[in-house]
């Protein structure tokens, strides 16, 4: 009887996961435990009393009360008095007075509070369960907010009070009736009726909440999505959005996982207004883009998967404020990682979006192949190394190629007793290309034969470190001075192999002691050179420390594969080092350099700089590039970037942002902008304000404001596209 007794009053307290079984009554199987002052047992009226200080425990949920009764006749329980229930989930309901009936279906609750398992606060003046499934709450009031410590009886940040809620097991919605929102205890918002599911749903179908906004560009916005639930695995959002300046589109995204995978699928479409420059042409036509993504884990060894980007046109996705990208990439790819080794299958297209791109020159590589191979050590150290790529290259308009690429390398480590450490390595390129319609624009005339070319280049670098260690008390400096010889045939890159992936390359302290300075294939550092630096380093054992490098190379003949301006175009390299300094928590500068081998004017001068306190903390980077006469429409570079962010309290925060072109004829901003964000355990605010000062193509500078609301375990509003 007293174990029935505390099992009913337990349910009575659910959430309804136990309760609301249509066949019968779901308890624990965990053993009860009852302490009160004094427990009576009426056998001629068919009741059990247990009063004074009731405690009745099961697992890790708690009873108290001051009086708990049992009415067998009657098919009634009822607890009286500081009635307070702990549960395993870490909520605390507390209650005046319960009375349940009708073999535990029926119930009615007095003066319920509840504080729930996120702290979220729940009164009601009245609760009553009807069969078991349903249950009715009158003038109830809900907030996830903390209450004032200084003043409790002072209204929480937010709360929804309401004349009647609902919350139905069956259904798991909670429903609404007279709903008001208020802030600070002022009525912000009236619902006649409002619903959403209950904590247990963890997706629902349904309309999520909107977007609106404003642009000078597409007029007013107006965004209404739509969630559609399709199964716990997956899922679609489809989201109608209407300018009143453009036209419309639908906007879209499907999710799904499975046990080894996932696909998310986005994109938009619409038929929206054509342009001739900045003119409409009052035509419409259909626009729209796709990106979607998709991987899978075959085995333990492989995976696959792919990305599939395209848009419209240029301009689609910044216009619509639906992202800005420079480059859409789409990929089919195929990988396996065993041990050492590694085997990637890919294939590549891209789509240009910046002004200057050209569609029918943008290449298509499929497949490009690529294989990596490391040995372990032997004997005394030493590694073999394999890396080979397989690649073939068409465009509509321009050059195509096939390439079947191995470079195999040995590497021999040794360190003398002295403290020396000499490392040994030999390289060996080996390169087979079939080409059609060369065009090189680095060659004079640039045009060359069809066929097929090749080159075999040796390589061997030879290797000298030598790290001198002193420790004075908590400061150990380390002094390395750094060496080596590298040689090779002259030569090594044909006129006829065209350069797809080696474009792009000036010397700096990542790539000084490089045996190939090229990032890519297609191009080999060949001749004999020597590389020499100093590395000087002073540590702290609480994290400060400085780090510089300092080199230079000397060739003994000049190579034809480095265009002008990439610091190694004479005998003489220009110098490159990096200096890095962290003096303690509130500084961290960086600052890499290369100076000209003649004069030492800079030629380029990099400066990253971030210091101050947690709670103002100031990031600044400066960039100076010199003009290089490969590219004289470019001239030279420099810009500055800074950020200044602020924690105003310990819910406010705020940042300020401006990048700044100060290599043109006339300094100007390109991007300024400020932002102020307030968070605390139920409701933050974001508010941005963005000005861009660039324009592309028919897209003039402007400027947009972003403001997002979010109250918890309601949702979230965004205010989107303000523009001025």
């Amino acid at each position: 009887m007293l174990r029935l007794l505390a099992a009913l009053l337990f349910l009575a307290f659910s959430s309804g996961s136990a309760s609301a079984q249509f066949g019968g009554l779901k308890t624990s199987n965990e053993p009860v435990l009852i302490k009160a002052d004094q427990l009576t047992h009426h056998q001629d009226l068919g009741t059990t009393v247990a009063s004074g200080n009731v405690e009745i425990v099961q697992g890790e949920s708690i009873l108290l009360a001051d009086t708990v009764a049992y009415s067998e006749r009657e098919d009634k329980v009822t607890a009286t008095g500081n009635v307070s229930l702990t549960q395993a989930t870490g909520e605390v309901m507390f209650a005046d007075f319960v009375e349940l009936t009708g073999g535990m279906r029926d119930g009615y609750v007095q003066n319920l509070r509840a504080l729930l398992a996120d702290n979220s606060r729940l009164a009601a003046n009245a609760a009553r369960r009807v069969g078991g499934t349903r249950k009715e709450m009158t003038r109830a009031v809900y907030s996830p907010c903390d209450l004032c410590k200084e003043d409790p009886t002072r209204a929480p940040l937010w709360q929804i009070r309401a004349v009647r809620v609902v919350h139905d097991e069956v259904s798991r919605d909670i429903e609404y009736t007279d709903a008001t929102l208020e802030m600070w205890g002022i009525p912000v918002a009236y619902f006649p009726t409002l619903s959403h599911p209950d904590p247990t749903v963890k997706q629902r179908s349904g309309i999520l909440a909107p977007k609106l906004g404003q642009s000078g560009e597409v007029g007013a916005i107006v965004g209404i999505p739509y969630y559609w639930a399709i199964s716990p695995s997956q899922d679609l959002t489809v989201e109608p959005i209407f300018y009143s300046s453009e036209g419309g589109l639908v906007a879209s995204e499907y999710r799904q996982r499975f046990a080894k995978g996932l696909i998310d699928v986005k994109g938009s479409a619409g038929y929206l207004d054509q342009r001739e420059g900045d003119i409409k042409t009052g035509e419409q036509n259909i626009k729209g883009h796709i990106d979607a993504s998709a991987r899978f884990d075959l085995t333990d060894v492989w995976r696959a998967g792919g990305d599939l980007r395209r848009s419209s046109d240029r301009l689609y996705l910044k216009r619509y404020k639906l992202g800005d990208p420079e480059v859409l990439t789409s990929r089919a790819f195929a990988e396996g990682f065993h041990g050492r080794d590694y085997l990637a299958l890919n294939a590549y297209s891209f789509q240009g979006l910046r002004a200057t791109d050209i569609r029918d020159q943008s290449p298509l590589l499929a497949p490009y192949t690529y294989y990596s191979f490391l040995s372990e050590p032997g004997r005394h150290g030493g590694r073999f190394s394999i890396d080979a790529s397989a690649m073939s290259l068409t465009r509509d308009v321009g050059s195509d190629s096939n390439r079947l690429a191995v470079t195999s390398g040995w590497t021999l480590p040794y360190t003398s007793r002295s403290g020396e450490i000499y490392t040994l390595s030999t390289l060996l390129y080996t390169d087979g290309y079939w080409t059609a319609d060369v065009n090189d624009p680095t060659r004079p005339g640039g045009f060359f034969e069809d066929g097929f070319t090749g080159r075999v280049v040796p390589q061997v670098k030879f290797e000298w470190r030598w790290p001198w260690v002193r420790r004075d008390g908590s400061l150990r400096t380390v002094i390395e001075p750094i060496a080596d010889v590298v040689l090779s045939p002259n030569g090594g890159n044909p006129d006829r192999i065209p350069n797809e992936d080696s474009q792009v390359f000036e010397l700096d302290e990542t790539n000084l002691f490089e045996p190939n300075r090229f990032a890519g294939f297609d191009r080999v550092s060949t001749g004999q050179r020597i590389d020499y630096g100093l590395k000087l380093g002073v540590y702290g054992d609480s994290g400060r420390g400085a780090t510089m490098l300092v080199g230079q190379s000397y060739a003994f003949q000049r190579n034809s594969a480095y265009v002008m301006g990439s610091g190694v175009n004479e005998d003489w390299s220009d110098y490159v080092g990096r200096l890095t300094v962290t003096p303690g928590p509130y500084l961290d500068l960086i600052y890499r350099f290369r100076l000209d081998e003649d004069n030492f004017a800079l030629r380029r001068n990099e400066v990253g700089v971030s210091t101050g306190p947690s709670w103002l903390r100031f990031d600044a980077f400066y960039l100076q590039v010199a003009s290089r006469p490969d590219v004289p429409q470019i001239g030279q570079r420099r810009g500055l970037a800074t950020i200044v962010t602020a924690r105003l309290s310990d819910h406010w925060s705020g940042q300020a942002r401006l990048v700044r072109d100060l290599g043109a004829a006339q300094d100007k901003n390109r991007l300024a902008g400020v932002t102020f964000n307030y968070g605390d355990e139920c409701f933050a605010v974001a508010f941005d304000v963005t000005r861009h000062y660039t324009t592309d193509g028919n897209l003039k500078p402007d400027t947009t404001a972003f403001i997002r609301l979010v109250f918890k375990n309601l949702g979230q509003v965004d205010f989107r596209g303000l523009g001025f």
